[in-house]
């Protein structure tokens, strides 16, 4: 399939829409459990039935809606009737197994033309985008893409220093050089530097920003988990360093590394796979205090 590059330069989000609906829930991977995402809308006071939003409410899923659980069909399905019913208010980011099909890595069985049809069409029409910045009251200003962006990319684009301006750099450079945009890193064993949507979280993001003392802003991020959910622990590649400043809820699958100055990186994948989601998916609810 081809890039996105064609559609011309991601619109910013509407500062007006997000004013108007200052709760935002980012959802991280969904993984083809269409039922765990479902709920997770309908605890939120949504509609997947109708695609509609409470009127505070804006979403962010943050990729990997497909592939691995069983019903891709589904998922895209419910997020198309939001798409449809709220446009400016459910802001759908790419995830790597999108990817696949917009110029990216090949890394599952290929879905359903329909649905890769549905998938060029949401970036065609510009509802998809690789990166958001927001500015929350609980984080400030924060960058949402799917895998986090590590120190190494931040530096590749210029070192901007606001979010605002580096998801705008982002989103530039997936138009203009998707295959920039969207390269892989150790994940595929690969020693190149990964994009934001391939970073791994404990080995490549995390790892990144070691030693610094701030970052120009917070960020969340899904993809990877630096804890292991299954055995309970840190995986091994989180540098020891850093784990003096992480923290996890199990529960809600969510990690949290604070840094000395109150940035933060954020990890809210629930790790769902192919044996299984075996949580509930719980959106990370966060509150704007304006538009980027």
């Amino acid at each position: 399939m081809s890039s996105p590059s064609a559609a011309g330069e991601r619109p910013p989000v509407s500062p007006e829409a997000l004013r108007e609906s200052p709760r935002i829930a980012l959802i991280g991977d969904v993984q083809g459990y269409a039922h765990r995402l479902e709920a997770a809308l309908r605890n939120l006071g949504a509609d997947p039935d109708f695609g509609t939003l409470p009127e505070d409410l804006t979403v962010v899923q943050l990729g990997d809606l497909v592939h691995k659980g069983p019903d891709s069909i589904g998922c895209m399905a419910i997020v198309d009737r939001f798409l449809s019913g709220a446009p400016e208010r459910w802001i759908q980011l790419l995830g790597n197994h999108e990817a696949q099909y917009l110029g990216g890595f090949a890394i599952a069985p290929a879905l359903p033309e329909h649905l890769q049809s549905d998938l060029l069409r949401w970036s065609s029409s510009q509802q998809m985008r690789i990166a958001l910045a927001l500015e929350t009251v609980e984080l400030g200003p924060v960058l949402v893409t799917h895998s986090g962006m590590t120190k190494w990319k931040w530096e590749s684009i210029g070192a901007p220093a606001t979010a605002s301006e580096a998801a705008h750099l982002l989103n530039e450079e997936w138009e203009r050089d998707p295959t920039e945009a969207l390269a892989f890193g150790a994940m595929l064993d690969h020693t190149g530097q990964p994009g934001v949507v391939w970073a791994e979280a404990g080995g490549e993001l995390l790892k990144s920003w070691t030693g610094m003392s701030h970052m120009p802003f917070s960020q969340v991020h899904g993809h990877t988990s630096p804890f292991h959910w299954f055995s309970n622990r840190w995986r091994h590649n989180v540098p020891h360093e850093l784990l003096k400043w992480g923290v996890v809820n199990v529960p809600k699958r969510r990690t949290e590394f604070s840094w000395p100055d109150g940035t933060k990186i954020i990890g809210i994948d629930p790790g769902f796979g192919a044996k299984g989601a075996t949580v509930e998916l719980t959106p990370f609810v966060v509150h704007l205090a304006h538009s980027l």
